[in-house]
């Protein structure tokens, strides 16, 4: 598959965001600061890539047994979010998300930079509020 058919068909990139760091609150630091979502699509004789970001919702933060989790909300609205889950026992994360209700993947793994690689790499979902820039 050429790099041009997979833009004409809409292509996503992972992203690995830098960690959140809270004076005063280190088990914050096992959650990302953020968490970005793309897809690009040649329209025409240009390429449009749709941004959505999740910001923390540090209420969200709950501790149970070796879990921690938090929930991130989109930036753009609507009823969007992410539920990340941190397993203290395994180093191991969870990462789910849904849009307008739905559910619109996952990914797993332990590692920091793959684990949100492959969670970023799923890209926007349809109807996932978005910015779209040209």
């Amino acid at each position: 598959m050429s790099f041009n058919h997979s833009l004409a068909n809409g292509t996503v990139v992972g992203f690995v965001p830098n960690r959140l760091y809270i004076n005063g609150s280190p088990a914050f630091s096992v959650f990302p600061l953020n968490v970005l979502f793309s897809c690009s699509k040649q329209e025409g004789s240009g390429i449009t890539t749709g941004y959505s970001l999740y910001e923390p919702d540090l209420g969200s933060f709950k501790k149970t047994d070796a879990i921690l989790s938090m929930e991130y909300h989109n930036v753009y609205g609507g009823k969007s979010w992410l539920t990340i889950e941190y397993d203290t026992r395994i180093d191991s994360y969870v990462g789910k998300k849904e849009v307008e209700g739905k559910f619109a993947g996952m990914a797993t793994g332990s590692d920091w930079n793959m684990f949100f690689v492959h969670f970023t790499a799923l890209g926007l979902a349809r109807g996932e509020k978005c910015e779209f820039r040209s």
